[in-house]
Formats: structure tokens, sequence, C-alpha cells
């Protein structure tokens, strides 16, 4: 037994420690935060379905060393995001009890004068810039999929470090949203009920995605903005060509978020400030992981 827990510690990867640390620390959270919860179990449950298929594939990769096996161990966590996501909208309030929507607000109001998330879809209410905005904002789903999985794809030996690094973000965002019950302006000021579908594809798919499947979490700040940029900056390093093709949709979140009354413009502004330090902080994490153990360590 001994032996074998030795095996599956000196297999586990930086990706699976970072997946691990996030894993447990928001279980705790959870148990710390029970009193204030309704039904923990399915979350627990999960983490637990998670930990799991962590070892589990470590097994496999054991028993059948083929580059399916290979490549659910290196990009599994992007399963999981999207879920870990909307679950901050369960744990934001353990905390603080009330969001804190009005601070930021007022901090949109007396930086600018006005509210950007308010008036930048009535100054630019064009059916085209709308478009515009939508298909920007939607492209953020794709972004991570298409850099991770394109550098793996093309430099596999190169992709765990800047894998590692995207996910890893991931998960300081989803920390903060944990701890900081910002919903955002489409919650807080309650306008999207009442506005006029929008005449073309992608806003129409985007408002159908927000009404019936977005839910009031994290906010501040824009891990939109944040994650696009950081991605664009692993993309930069490792893929030109990825660069080239998301950048530009990258430019457009940091509008877009504003735009649609996802986040409030400090929102964005706190993303351009987290961007260099979430990315200074995944490098040292996985540098220090990786020093754990010796060549098993990447799953190559």
């Amino acid at each position: 037994m001994k032996n074998r827990l030795s095996y599956f510690s000196a297999q586990l990867s930086p990706l699976d420690i970072g997946t691990l640390f996030y894993v447990l620390l928001s279980g705790l959270y959870i148990a710390i935060g029970a009193p204030h919860l309704i039904d923990i179990m399915p979350h627990i449950t999960m983490r637990v379905g998670i930990i799991v298929l962590i070892f589990g594939l470590i097994y496999f990769q054991k028993l059948y060393p083929n580059t399916t096996v290979l490549f659910l161990r290196n990009l599994y966590p992007l399963v999981f995001l999207s879920f870990f996501y909307s679950e901050t909208s369960y744990m934001k309030n353990i905390f603080f009890h009330t969001d804190l929507d009005v601070y930021f607000a007022n901090a949109d109001q007396y930086i600018w004068g006005f509210q950007p998330s308010l008036q930048f879809c009535k100054t630019m209410s064009q059916p085209w810039f709308n478009e515009l905005m939508n298909i920007c904002y939607f492209s953020y789903y794709l972004i991570t999929a298409v850099i991770c999985i394109g550098i793996y794809i093309d430099k596999k030996h190169l992709s765990y470090k800047p894998i590692f690094i995207a996910i890893f973000s991931f998960y300081l965002y989803y920390i903060i949203y944990d701890l900081l019950p910002v919903t955002g302006p489409q919650f807080y000021f309650n306008t999207l009920p009442s506005e006029s579908t929008p005449p073309y594809m992608f806003g129409k798919l985007m408002r159908y995605l927000l009404l019936n499947y977005e839910v009031p979490t994290g906010a501040f700040p824009s891990s939109h903005v944040g994650l696009a940029l950081i991605l664009s900056f692993i993309a930069w390093q490792h893929h030109k060509i990825l660069f080239y093709m998301c950048f530009p949709f990258a430019i457009g979140i940091c509008f877009a978020t504003v735009y649609l009354k996802a986040h409030y413009a400090v929102d964005v502004l706190a993303a351009l400030i987290t961007v260099p330090i979430f990315i200074y902080i995944s490098n040292i994490v996985y540098n220090r992981l990786l020093l754990l153990n010796t060549p098993t360590k990447q799953n190559s």
C-alpha cells in the first residue's frame, strides 16, 4: 500500500496538484460555510469524483500509455472550469452575507461620473456594434480551449507550463469570487429582462445564455478580461498564429464585458492589474511544484 501511494504521489503533475489544491481548498471553504449553505453533498461528491478521476487517469496511463489518456491527463481541468465558475455563486456569500455591488457601482460613478455599463450600450446602440460585442464576448468560451488544446497538439512537450498557468489563473480568480460577492451590473441594475432582443445571431445567442444560464457570481476582477489576456500572452510566447487569431477578440472582450453589463468598468481595470500578477504567481507555483518530484513529474 505504501509503495502504491508513493507511486501515485510521484506521478502527480503540477496541474494535478494545482487542481487538487483548488478542489480541497474550496471543499474546506464549503465545509466551513455549511451552516449558511443548502445541500452541500453534491459539491462534496463532485470533489471526491474529481480526486478519483485524477488518480484514475494516473492509473490508466500506467496500464494504457496511449495518446488519448495522455491528452486527458493534461487537459481534463478544462471540463470542470464551467462547473467551478458557476459554483462560485453558491459559495460567494459565506464570508460576506450580502453582495457588495453597491460599492463597485459607486466606484464607477465616482471615477467616470456615470455608469459605463449602462451608458456604453446606449451610446453605441447600432445593431452591428451590438453584434460585434456579442461575438467578442462569446469568443471567451472558445479562446481557452483553442489556445490550450492548440499549444498541446502542436508543441506538446512545451505545453505543460503554459497550460498550468492558464488553468491555475482560473483557480485564482475563482478563489477571489468565492470570497468577494460582486454579481455585476446585469444583476445589480436588473435591466436585461426589459431589454429588446438583439436582431442578429450572436446577440440572440448571448441573450439566451445570459437569461437562462448566467448565474450571479463573481464580477471583480473580470476573469473574462484577465484570462483572455493571460491566454493571449501564452499564445504570444508559444504559438504566434493562435495569438494573432485570438488577440483581437481578447481586446474586444475588454469592451464587451462592460457593454453587455457583465462587469463594471472597475472590474476591467482590476483585471488588467491581475494579469501580470497571476502570470508571475502561476510561474512561481509551477516551478516549485515541479521540484517536488523528478522527471516523472511531466505527463510525457
